[in-house]
């Protein structure tokens, strides 16, 4: 089986000038990939090529400004500017009350709210429309009925005559109101009177109390 290299991820022959074994874990190198690294390549193997040191720097060493450059600003919203001494990464922010510089960038205007239709012009707005209405035409009813039937009449005599029926159809209402009267207040007996006289009136009278003749 083949033996590939954790530096260069190719295969390793297996001549001496091909393959280097680190003296700490015995991991199979190129010899050229041992040597460029400083070292074995498997972390934390003791051939393995220290760390390089870390740079240190404090908090005033990045806000000051690098000689030679004048300190820039920029306007934020929500009343912040942030001043730019050196370009990125040495950046401070100061509240708005810091005097602007002429790198401020100015906040973009802000469009008034359009008026409502017919605001501001002094003329009213026009009337809506009223709906057309036409009153109904108007109904006219016969306001005199025609001439009363003489059959009515006699039968309204013969069969409700003690009630004054006939005298009612006819107009004749005192005498229908008297013969009502006579038949209802002496609890009947007076209805051979009523009945009696209706038989008179129904072979004598003709007209209406109207003076209309019968039909």
């Amino acid at each position: 089986m083949s033996v590939i290299c954790p530096y260069c991820r190719t295969e390793i022959g297996e001549g001496e000038n091909e393959r280097l074994d680190c003296p700490g874990c015995a991991t199979p190198h190129h010899p050229e990939c041992f040597a460029e690294n400083g070292g074995c390549t498997v972390f934390g193997c003791s051939k393995a090529p220290t760390d390089e040191a870390k740079i240190s720097v404090s908090g005033s060493e990045l806000n000051a400004p690098a000689p030679g450059l004048p300190p820039r600003s920029l306007q934020l919203a929500g009343g912040l500017s942030i001043l730019n001494a050196t370009g990125p990464g040495t950046q401070s922010v100061l509240p708005a009350s810091a005097p602007a510089t002429q790198n401020a960038v100015p906040s973009p205007p802000v469009a008034p709210p359009p008026l409502p239709p017919g605001a501001g012009t002094g003329a009213a707005p026009p009337p809506a429309a009223q709906p057309s209405y036409a009153p109904p035409a108007a109904v006219r009813l016969p306001l005199e009925p025609g001439p009363r039937s003489r059959v009515t009449f006699v039968l309204l005599g013969v069969f409700l005559g003690i009630f004054g029926m006939h005298n009612f159809y006819a107009g004749y209402n005192k005498k229908a109101a008297i013969q009502l009267a006579l038949t209802v207040l002496t609890c009947f007996y007076g209805a051979a009177i009523s009945w009696i006289w209706a038989i008179v009136e129904i072979c004598v009278i003709n007209k209406d109390a109207e003076g209309e003749q019968f039909a």
